[in-house]
């Protein structure tokens, strides 16, 4: 009976400390990747600068367009920076790293390499010399 008894008690204070013990902590919320994703990126501003002629003209990318590519406004002064940068309407991000500036129809105009003092310079053509830094 003594040991029914010490049982009874002892089922008690434990039951009674599964209850007053530290609540389960709940998961975090998942994301959901897809709506994260599809939130757009705010448009960003780069210059565009030639560093042997000592010009500069604002380039804008904005809406992306694919999964590499986003969509790219030049300013009008870009014509004095170099030749067809003014036509240039898409920002490519290539396997490699570097980043294209391309016609509508492909066509790159330059391509551009992580810089060395500045976020992108100049690749190809080879002649090109030029800086391009984020402003925003």
């Amino acid at each position: 009976m003594a040991f029914r008894m010490l049982a009874a008690v002892l089922g008690a204070a434990g039951l009674g400390l599964w209850t007053i013990g530290p609540a389960a902590e709940e998961p975090p919320a998942r994301t959901d990747p897809i709506v994260s994703a599809s939130v757009p990126a705010a448009e960003r501003d780069y210059t565009v600068t030639n560093l042997e002629t000592g010009t500069a003209c604002l380039i804008s990318s904005g809406k992306s367009i694919s999964a590499r590519s986003k969509l790219v406004r030049p300013g009008s002064d870009c014509t004095a920076v170099w030749p067809g940068l003014e036509t240039a309407s898409n920002w490519t991000r290539n396997d490699d790293g570097t980043v294209a500036l391309t016609r509508g129809d492909g066509e790159a105009i330059v391509t551009l390499g992580l810089g060395d003092g500045v976020d992108y310079e100049s690749l190809e053509p080879a002649n090109a010399v030029l800086a391009v830094n984020a402003v925003n």
